[in-house]
Formats: structure tokens, sequence, C-alpha cells
């Protein structure tokens, strides 16, 4: 049990240190009627594809970058990329080609820089790269980052809808498959 409280703390301390500026700026584009895409390799990915399919529960138009079915992003359209060093590949290359057609982009990263190039949020949270301004952990590699931008881009869609939350209509939209 002391992991798991460990965890817990190291997940308060990030998230009640993010730029609430930025918050409220992701609250406000979960806000808006557009298309969303989401995008992010590896563990990011996945929390990207975990956030996309809670956003489509709140009645969003949303995708997936890399799946099959995902039509061609277009001006007006919003790219979320989610990537807490913003250096991988494909990631970036997402951006810089959406960018070029006009599309919106909203980065979840520890990376500064890409911060200053593009909006989104940043998140102080410890990397696979241990670098001495990251804030130390007790898990590997990006879990804490993985964690972090999980519980904050989930807690964003729910602030985006407190006002017209219904628990009925986000079960309508949830897989009737399984």
């Amino acid at each position: 049990m002391k992991t798991l409280t460990t965890i817990m703390e190291e997940l308060t301390t990030i998230t009640q240190s993010i730029p609430k500026d930025q918050y409220n700026r992701l609250v406000n584009r979960f806000k808006e009627d557009r298309r969303f895409f989401f995008a992010g390799e590896g563990r990011s990915g996945f929390i990207a594809k975990a956030i996309a399919m809670r956003l489509m529960h709140s009645g969003k138009q949303v995708y997936v970058v890399g799946e099959t079915i995902t039509p061609p992003i277009q001006e007006g359209d919003l790219l979320i990329a989610v990537s807490a060093s913003f250096k991988t590949g494909n990631t970036v290359q997402f951006v810089r080609n959406s960018k070029k057609v006009g599309a919106d982009i909203f980065v979840i990263s520890t990376n500064k820089e890409a911060l200053e190039t593009y909006e989104g949020l940043y998140i102080n949270a410890a990397t696979k790269y241990r670098k001495e301004s990251e804030p130390s952990t007790i898990q590997p590699l990006g879990n804490q980052f993985d964690q972090s931008a999980h519980l904050i881009l989930d807690a964003a869609i729910i602030d985006s809808l407190k006002e017209n939350q219904d628990v009925n209509e986000l079960k309508k939209r949830h897989s009737n498959l399984e």
C-alpha cells in the first residue's frame, strides 16, 4: 500500500501544479463544436485513445490519427497531441502536417519549447529521460506523465460538461457490443 500512497501523492502534486490558464483553455476547447483528432505514440498514444473515447461519449465528433477510418484533418479541426517529450517523430510530423492544412493544435507535454510554438498544456511530470528538471518519482519510465495526462484530460472533459452533463445521454454513446 505504501507504493500506491506514494504514487497518489506524486499525482496530487503534479495535477495541482498545472497552469490554470492552460487547463481552462483546454476545457473551453472541449466545449467547442468541431471535429477533434487525437495523436500520440506508445503509452501517450494509449492515453490519447482513452481520452478520445471519453470525448466521443460526450457527443463530440472524434477521431484517432492512424486509424483506418480516420478522415483527413482540415482547417477548423483540432488536433490534440499527447507526447511527454514532444520529440516523437510521428507525433511531431502529425502536428506539422495538421498545421499546414489550417487545423488548430493543442499539445499536452512536458516540453516547454513545444508550448512556446503551439497552444497546449504543460505537465511538470517525470518522463523516461529523467532530466534534472523533472520531479522525482518511484515509478519507471514515463508512468508519472501518462497517469497525470490521463487524469488531467479526463477532468477537463468533465469540467467541459458540467452545465449539461446527463449520464443517460453519455450511456447512449457507450459501446453496446461487448
